[in-house]
Parts: C-alpha cells; sequence; structure tokens
C-alpha cells in the first residue's frame, strides 16, 4: 500500500516492499516480459500488478452494473475510465443496460459536480 508523505512543497509517495511466492514459469515469464519491455523484473512486477487491479476494478464495476447496484457514472468514476469507455466496455461485455440520452446527461452532470 501507498502512503502519502506531505512536506512543505512537495508530496512524496513512500511505497511497501511485499513479498510473494510465485512459480519458476511465473518468474521466467516475468523475466521475458521484463526483457521486451526494457526493463527489470521489479518494474515488470508492478506494471502487472497495476493492470490486474485496473482489470479486477472494470470486472468488479461490471458486475455490479450487470445486477443495477451502480449507476454508469459510478462504475466509470470507481474504475478511472471515462463514461465513454465505460459505455463500451459494456457494449462489449453484452451487459443489458436500459442507458439513454437522459441517463447520460444525468452521468455527466454528476461527474461535473466531483471533478
Amino acid at each position: 500500500m501507498e502512503r502519502s508523505v506531505y512536506t512543505e512543497y512537495d508530496i512524496v509517495y513512500v511505497a511497501q516492499t511485499v513479498s510473494v511466492r510465485v512459480s519458476e514459469e511465473s518468474l521466467r515469464e516475468v523475466d521475458r516480459l521484463a526483457d521486451r519491455l526494457k526493463t527489470d523484473r521489479f518494474e515488470a512486477l508492478r506494471r502487472l500488478i497495476e493492470r490486474g487491479l485496473r482489470e479486477a476494478r472494470i470486472d468488479d464495476a461490471l458486475d455490479r452494473l450487470r445486477k443495477g447496484k451502480v449507476s454508469m457514472g459510478r462504475a466509470a468514476e470507481e474504475t478511472g475510465v471515462t463514461l465513454y469507455e465505460m459505455l463500451e466496455l459494456v457494449r462489449r461485455h453484452q451487459i443489458p443496460y436500459g442507458y439513454g440520452p437522459r441517463d447520460l446527461e444525468r452521468d455527466l452532470r454528476e461527474l461535473g459536480r466531483r471533478g
């Protein structure tokens, strides 16, 4: 978990170290990815974790949209994607959602107030 430390002029983020056991094959795959990205193992792992977390947030939001527990605007905000990207995700995942022009206007107003 990252913590922010406030100084007089800057915000400094302090990262924490976490140990994880992975299989030899997974580690070899991470190393191959690091080579292709021209980076080290640790940066490749950070990128993979961030990407996985983003995908997990999107999956969770899509599931809650499917169940009618969250609005399109709220789902977009919580996942860090634009409203238009969320609409595309809903379409791509074939989630039935009665989303019309009125809903879009409401969500844009809601996002504007929070922005």
